[in-house]
C-alpha cells in the first residue's frame, strides 16, 4: 500500500483528458504537486492510503480553471469604467489613475484579485501588468502570487508610443531597452520560483502602442529567454479602422509582413474581436493561440470574436476575465454560460458552441495557450495537481442530469468548496487558508479611496457613488 499526501474519493471526476472521460465514484490521489491516480474509487483505494482523505459524496472534481488574461491593478477601480467603449473608458478610468499606482496598491489589489478567482475555481492565472510607473512595480503582483499560492504568470506590459494620440499617461510609455531591462531583473528574481509556480512573459501593448522596432526587439528577448509573449490584437472596431486608414491593412496583416517573427505558438493574442479571414489564417498558420474575453468585449461594446471560425481551423482558444474595471467581476462561472450563450445568439445556432467546448476553453485551451498542456489542464496522472472540488448539492445544481453541461450552464462561485494548486490546498470549505481574507479586503476598500485621493479622481468617485 502507497501513501498519498491527499486522496479525494467517492466523487463524480470531470477529467478533461482527450476522452473527456467522467468518473463515477471516482478518486485521485496526489503525492507532492503531482497526481498520482485518477480512477474508480474502489480501484484507487486497493493501492493508496491517506491521513488526509476528503470525501467527494455530492461532489464533481473540475481541473482548475485558466485565466489567460487580466489586469489585478484594476481590483481597485471595479465598476468605475461601467457604461463607456474602450476610446472612452482608457482616459477616463484607467488613464489618470495609472501614474499613481505604488507596490503597496498592486499587491493587495492583486491578492483580492486572485481570491476572486480562487473562489470561482481558477488555478492559474496570466495577469497582463501594463501599468508600471515606477521601476519593478509589478513584484507587488509576484508577491500575491506568491502569497496566496495561485499559479501565476506576470506579463510584464510596456509600450513605447501612442501613435494615435489615445491618451496613455507619460507613466506608461518607457523605451525598450528600460521595459526590457526591467523585464530581466523579473526574470532573474521571479520566474521558475515556487516550485516553477511562478513565471515571467512579455506583454507588449495593442498595435497602436507599440513601434515596429520595439517589437522586433520583443521577439528576440522572448527567444533569448524562452518565455511568452500576450498582447491586445483588434480588440474594438475603431482601432482596426484607424490603423487600415493609417496603414492600408489590419494589424495582423500588417506584422505579418513587417515584423513576420512576431507570431508564433508561444504568441497569446487577446481579444481578437475585428479578425477578418486572413488574419484567422494567419494566427493558423503560426500557432497564435487567442484569449477570448467574453464579458469585457460585451461590457466595452466591442463586438463578438469569431471563436467558432478560429476552432474550426484550429486555433487553440482560452478564456480570459479581463481587468475588473472591463469586467467587473472576476467570476469564472459568469464567463463559462456568457461565452456559450453569446455565440448562440450571435450565429442563431444553437450547436455552434457546446458547453464541452467552452470546458476545454477553460481548462485545456488555457494549459496550451500558457505552452503548459503537459503539466495542467486536465486531471491525469503525471500532471500537476491543480483541481477544484464542487458542491453540485445546492439548489442550482438539482437535480443533477449532466454534469459536464450543468458546470457550465447552471455552475456558480458559491458551488466551489474546495481548490487545491500544485498539490496545496488553497481553500477548504469554502476558507481561502493562505491569506486574511478579512483583512486584505479591509486594506483594499482603503487602498482604492487613497489612490483616487490621490490622482485628485476622489471627488468624481463620490459623485458616482449615488448613480
Amino acid at each position: 500500500m502507497d501513501y498519498a499526501d491527499i486522496l479525494i474519493k467517492n466523487a463524480i471526476i470531470i477529467t478533461m483528458d482527450k476522452n473527456k472521460r467522467v468518473i463515477d465514484d471516482g478518486a485521485i490521489a496526489i503525492v507532492d504537486d503531482k497526481i498520482v491516480a485518477v480512477d474508480k474509487t474502489s480501484r484507487v483505494e486497493q493501492k493508496y492510503k491517506s491521513e488526509k482523505v476528503i470525501c467527494g459524496k455530492g461532489r464533481i472534481v473540475l481541473p482548475g480553471f485558466i485565466n489567460t488574461h487580466d489586469h489585478l491593478f484594476q481590483t481597485l477601480l471595479r465598476s468605475m469604467g461601467d457604461d463607456m467603449n474602450l476610446n472612452d473608458w482608457w482616459p477616463n478610468t484607467v488613464g489618470p489613475i495609472t501614474p499613481y499606482l505604488t507596490k503597496k496598491d498592486m499587491y493587495y489589489a492583486a491578492l483580492t484579485g486572485c481570491i476572486e478567482l480562487i473562489r470561482s475555481g481558477v488555478t492559474a492565472n496570466l495577469d497582463y501588468q501594463y501599468a508600471n510607473p515606477r521601476p519593478l512595480i509589478a513584484e507587488g503582483v509576484l508577491e500575491a502570487f506568491l502569497q496566496i499560492g495561485i499559479r501565476g504568470v506576470l506579463g510584464r506590459g510596456y509600450s513605447d508610443v501612442d501613435m494615435f494620440d489615445f491618451g496613455l499617461p507619460d507613466d506608461i510609455i518607457e523605451s525598450t531597452e528600460q521595459a526590457l531591462s526591467d523585464t530581466e531583473t523579473l526574470l532573474k528574481r521571479w520566474h521558475g520560483k515556487a516550485n516553477g509556480r511562478i513565471k515571467i512573459w512579455l506583454a507588449p501593448g495593442a498595435p497602436f502602442a507599440n513601434s515596429d522596432e520595439n517589437l522586433a526587439k520583443t521577439r528576440e528577448f522572448a527567444n533569448k529567454y524562452g518565455i511568452g509573449i500576450t498582447m491586445h490584437i483588434q480588440e474594438a472596431r475603431a482601432e482596426v479602422d484607424t490603423w487600415k486608414e493609417h496603414f492600408g491593412t489590419t494589424p495582423v496583416q500588417y506584422y505579418a509582413k513587417k515584423v513576420p517573427e512576431l507570431f508564433g505558438p508561444d504568441f497569446i493574442s487577446v481579444h481578437s474581436v475585428w479578425l477578418e479571414p486572413e488574419d484567422i489564417k494567419i494566427f493558423a498558420k503560426t500557432g497564435v493561440t487567442v484569449s477570448h474575453n467574453t464579458n469585457s468585449n460585451m461590457y466595452l461594446s466591442s463586438g463578438v470574436a469569431p471563436v467558432p471560425e478560429m476552432l474550426k481551423q484550429g486555433i487553440p482558444v482560452s478564456l480570459g476575465v479581463d481587468g475588473a474595471a472591463s469586467n467587473n467581476s472576476k467570476d469564472f462561472f459568469e464567463m463559462l454560460k456568457n461565452t456559450v450563450l453569446m455565440h448562440k445568439v450571435h450565429t442563431l445556432n444553437p450547436t455552434i458552441l457546446t458547453s464541452v467546448d467552452v470546458l476545454e476553453m477553460a481548462t485545456m485551451g488555457g494549459a496550451r495557450s500558457l505552452m503548459m498542456e503537459k503539466e495542467i489542464g486536465s486531471l491525469e496522472v503525471g500532471k500537476k495537481a491543480d483541481l477544484s472540488i464542487f458542491d453540485y448539492t445546492m439548489a442550482n445544481m438539482v437535480p443533477l442530469n449532466r454534469p459536464m453541461s450543468q458546470i457550465v450552464y447552471c455552475g456558480k462561485a458559491a458551488n466551489i468548496e474546495t481548490v487545491i494548486i500544485d498539490g496545496r490546498i488553497i481553500m477548504e470549505n469554502r476558507v481561502i487558508k493562505t491569506v486574511n481574507e478579512e483583512e486584505v479586503l479591509r486594506k483594499t476598500q482603503k487602498i482604492t479611496e487613497d489612490i483616487h485621493e490621490r490622482a485628485g479622481r476622489g471627488e468624481y468617485r463620490r459623485e458616482l457613488f449615488f448613480k
